[in-house]
């Protein structure tokens, strides 16, 4: 099941801040709370409204692809709601592709991460020098190679060049530590724990959806917290702090990366609420979401729900692309 997966530690330093993080919550019991009062909790937000019921999560079919998938779709919702239309297909497989291919991690970093995951930094660079293509282009593979790795074919020179043209600046990306590769000045290194749900909120507030990057916790089971069945069935992904969460450790140094799309305020959470977030499992996840209207709920299948304590403790990366239609980064 870690296949269906992908993200891991942007670096042992991350790792070792989130769990830092934890002991420290753990020690005090208490955590910074947004507001004082239900009169100050922030408002409501669903940048998808209108546009959910016609973009049905996709299904990343068991491959380390979670980096491309909430990539594109922060990507296709932003220029969805900016245009007014309808989000198009962008090509997961072409993206993918140029962030193994192009933009590799060293073999430490990439050790562990399976079916060639990726980083979201990696994101970063793939967008802004190598741009997206349609789908149609670069259809995704779900198989695997059997007996070894996957290996990624090359996209076509026509794809290439039609995704050259259509590179995607980013807004903001943030990450716990210092990571090679990019220029310092465009890095938001933040420590678990320092408003980095506010943070978040402040992007979709401003239109903007996230990329985000958050470790698995281990169940008793054998299980994570993200593959339980309750949460399977009603797409609320626990951390160990929030309330009736069930028995779970870590974090562990394998993750999972989704794409923010909208907050519910909820003054039972100590940060204020839960986000809204667009899973890469298909149809399959939040199973039966849309059948607990007694609590918080996401309300489609596909998109579920992390709170913003979660986010605030644990998020280890973070990525805001912004769709330009430009033929060169800004």
């Amino acid at each position: 099941m870690t296949k269906i997966f992908g993200s891991k530690a942007p670096s042992q330093y991350a790792l070792d801040s989130v769990r830092a993080a934890r002991a420290d919550q753990l020690a005090t019991k208490t955590v910074q709370n947004w507001t004082k009062s239900r009169r100050s909790l922030p408002t409501g937000i669903r940048l998808d409204a209108g546009i959910a019921n016609h973009w049905p999560a996709r299904d990343q079919y068991g491959r380390g692809t979670c980096v491309a998938f909430a990539t594109l779709a922060a990507v296709e919702l932003h220029h969805a709601i900016r245009e007014d239309m309808p989000p198009e297909r962008l090509s997961e497989q072409f993206l993918h592709e140029r962030m193994v291919s192009s933009h590799p991690l060293s073999q430490v970093e990439a050790a562990d991460i399976p079916e060639g995951g990726v980083l979201l930094r990696q994101a970063l660079s793939a967008l802004e020098q190598d741009g997206v293509v349609e789908s149609a282009y670069a259809p995704y593979k779900p198989n695997t190679t059997r007996g070894g790795p996957r290996r990624e074919l090359s996209p076509s020179f026509e794809a290439r060049q039609m995704a050259a043209g259509n590179r995607i600046q980013c807004r903001a990306y943030g990450t716990i530590g210092a990571p090679d590769g990019i220029d310092p000045n465009r890095v938001d290194n933040f420590q678990p724990g320092q408003e980095t749900a506010k943070k978040m909120l402040g992007f979709l507030q401003d239109g903007l959806p996230v990329a985000v990057g958050v470790p698995l916790f281990q169940h008793p089971s054998g299980l994570n917290n993200w593959i339980l069945p309750s949460t399977v069935f009603s797409g609320i992904v626990l951390c160990p702090e929030d309330a009736d969460a069930p028995p779970l450790n870590g974090p562990r140094a394998n993750g999972h990366v989704v794409c923010l799309t909208g907050f519910q305020p909820d003054a039972s959470e100590p940060h204020g609420g839960w986000f809204v977030f667009r899973n890469s499992w298909g149809l399959g996840f939040a199973s039966h979401s849309t059948n607990n209207p007694s609590g918080p709920t996401a309300g489609m299948r596909g998109y579920g729900l992390i709170s913003a304590s979660h986010i605030n403790t644990y998020c280890w990366e973070y990525l805001v692309p912004v769709a330009t239609n430009s033929g060169a980064a800004a």
